[in-house]
């Protein structure tokens, strides 16, 4: 089984630039508050390594509280240990705001506040039918949003 994981270097630089304190809901209890809003599984055009950060995940939270994604993955299938690709949240402190939404780009860039990179050179989410699924950290399935379509995007 072959995981691709983020540039450790990456995600540290940006933790640097967050900074909340950290008394966020355990992610047992955030789970049903922490959901896809929307992906972007087909980037714009043609598929190209300038084109990678088309394709990204909206995880929004919709909670009272705030909560920490520190820990939790991202994966292809519903069962993580059955991912070919996992996504993870390095960085500590990962705080998403009530109301708020966070987004993971497939692509190269500098983490901020509210997006993190993956850091791929290449597309990676399949284009008409697929899945993504956010896991807790004790590996929980939170939630999923699937598609089967050529429209490049969905709203979960």
């Amino acid at each position: 089984m072959r995981r691709f994981r983020a540039l450790p270097l990456a995600a540290a630089a940006a933790a640097a630039t967050f900074a909340v304190p950290l008394a966020a809901v355990p992610a047992e209890a955030a789970a049903s508050t922490i959901r896809f809003s929307y992906v972007r599984y087909d980037a714009k055009g043609k598929d190209t390594r300038k084109n990678v950060n088309g394709e990204f995940l909206v995880v929004k939270n919709y909670g009272k509280k705030k909560v920490n994604l520190s820990g939790w993955t991202i994966g292809y299938r519903a069962a993580l240990k059955n991912s070919p690709l996992t996504l993870y949240f390095y960085r500590k402190n990962v705080i998403v705001l009530p109301g708020r939404q966070f987004v993971v780009r497939m692509g190269r860039g500098k983490n901020t506040k509210t997006t993190l990179y993956q850091q791929f050179a290449k597309h990676t989410w399949p284009n008409v039918k697929g899945g993504a699924h956010l896991f807790t950290p004790a590996d929980k399935l939170a939630d999923s949003c699937t598609w089967n379509s050529r429209r490049g995007y969905k709203k979960c």
